[in-house]
């Protein structure tokens, strides 16, 4: 949704993170229809990583120094990524968390975001069960 106001370097971070939480659950087919749909809205050719080789910190580090907005649209994303499922597992919540802090993304804000996100989820899927998807 906003990943378009990212930086290329903030891009491809963000990338490898979401490749890491849609993996680690093991149930990718939500995530990875939500990662193709980010992908192409970011307007980056990226190939999907394996999840094994991506340091979850290093590129966190690369975000670290972005603006604060930037920051939250990272963490909003990532979390995008994580309810596309709905359902979260402790390993996901603790990437979550990680990102949170080194970003710099207060509770009360990490609750507007996440709170948003899962809005905006359910209401897709209500419009899915709607119009027959």
């Amino acid at each position: 949704m906003l990943l378009d106001e990212l930086t290329l370097e903030e891009k491809k971070a963000f990338w490898n993170i979401a490749n890491v939480l849609a993996a680690v659950d093991g149930r990718v087919s939500e995530e990875e229809s939500v990662l193709m749909q980010y992908k192409e809205e970011m307007g980056v050719d990226l190939d999907f990583v394996d999840p094994a080789s991506v340091d979850i910190a290093s590129e966190l580090n690369s975000i670290s120094g972005s603006g604060l907005r930037e920051r939250k649209i990272v963490y909003f994303e990532l979390f995008g990524v994580a309810y596309a499922d709905t359902d979260f597992n402790e390993k996901e919540q603790k990437i979550l968390d990680e990102v949170s802090s080194v970003l710099g993304i207060s509770g009360d804000v990490k609750a507007v975001l996440e709170d948003s996100v899962r809005t905006i989820y359910d209401t897709y899927r209500k419009l899915g069960a709607v119009l027959g998807e």
